[in-house]
C-alpha cells in the first residue's frame, strides 16, 4: 500500500509528503535475534534497536509507513493524526528522528528535514475537525486493508485475531468494535505487529466519544 496512489486513500483523504524513512523498533520487542556490531549503535541511541527502512508518507489524515521488502521485517502502519498528542525531535548526535506519540503507543522514525515535518504534521492534526472522526471511523471499518498490516517478520503470519476487520459488524457502535478488537489482539503479538490495529482502537474510541447519548 502506497497512500500517494489515489485508490489507497480513504475517502476525502489527500497525500501532503512523502519522505525516505527507517521505522525505530526493538529488536527484543520485535523478537529479533541481535545484528553483528549492535553494541556499535549505542552511540547515536540505537542499542537494542533497528532501524526498519521504507517511506513514510502525510496525509490531511495519518501517517503511514511503508518497509522496504529487503528488511528483515516488513509491512505497513498508520498512525491517525486525531490521536496524536505530541510530535517532538529526538534527535541524537548525527540521527535526525521524531518521535510521534499518542495515548498509547509512541513512534520513532529516523528521518531528515524532522523541523519541517514537525511542523507539517502538527498544523494538519491542529486543523482536524474531530466533528468528522465518526465520517473517518465509518470510511475505516469499510476499507480497513487501507490501514496496514503491522511489521512483522518475513514469512511469519498475521497475528491471531488482530486482522483489523474481525469484529466490524456491529454497525456504528465504535466502542464496542473498539473493544471487541482490543480483545481480539493476541497477547503473544510483537507490538510491532498490532501497532496498526491498536490505532484503530485508539481512533474508534475516540469517534464513540464524539457522537451524542443514546436516548
Amino acid at each position: 500500500m502506497a497512500p500517494s496512489k489515489p485508490g489507497d486513500l480513504f475517502p476525502g483523504e489527500q497525500h501532503v509528503l512523502r519522505k525516505n524513512a527507517n521505522a525505530v523498533i526493538g529488536v527484543r520487542e520485535a523478537g529479533l535475534s541481535r545484528l553483528p556490531f549492535d553494541g556499535l549503535r549505542g552511540a547515536v541511541g540505537m542499542r537494542g534497536k533497528e532501524a526498519i527502512g521504507g517511506r513514510l508518507h502525510l496525509t490531511n489524515l495519518r501517517l503511514v509507513f511503508r518497509s522496504h521488502a529487503v528488511n528483515r521485517v516488513r509491512g505497513t502502519f498508520s498512525v491517525f493524526l486525531p490521536c496524536v498528542e505530541e510530535v517532538r525531535n529526538t534527535s541524537s548526535g548525527i540521527t535526525r528522528r521524531v518521535t510521534v506519540s499518542t495515548a498509547g503507543q509512541d513512534f520513532t522514525f529516523v528521518v531528515w528535514g524532522v523541523p519541517r515535518l514537525i511542523d507539517t504534521v502538527d498544523r494538519y492534526r491542529a486543523g482536524f475537525d474531530d466533528a468528522h472522526l465518526p465520517e473517518v471511523a465509518a470510511h475505516i471499518l469499510a476499507e480497513p486493508w487501507k490501514v496496514g498490516d503491522g511489521l512483522r517478520r518475513s514469512g511469519r503470519p498475521e497475528p491471531l485475531g488482530a486482522g483489523p476487520d474481525c469484529a466490524y459488524s456491529r454497525g456504528g457502535d465504535f466502542a464496542a468494535i473498539a473493544a471487541d478488537l482490543a480483545r481480539g489482539i493476541d497477547p503473544r503479538s510483537a507490538r510491532t505487529e498490532v501497532a496498526g490495529v491498536l490505532q484503530v482502537v485508539e481512533l474508534l474510541t475516540r469517534a464513540a466519544g464524539t457522537l451524542p447519548p443514546r436516548s
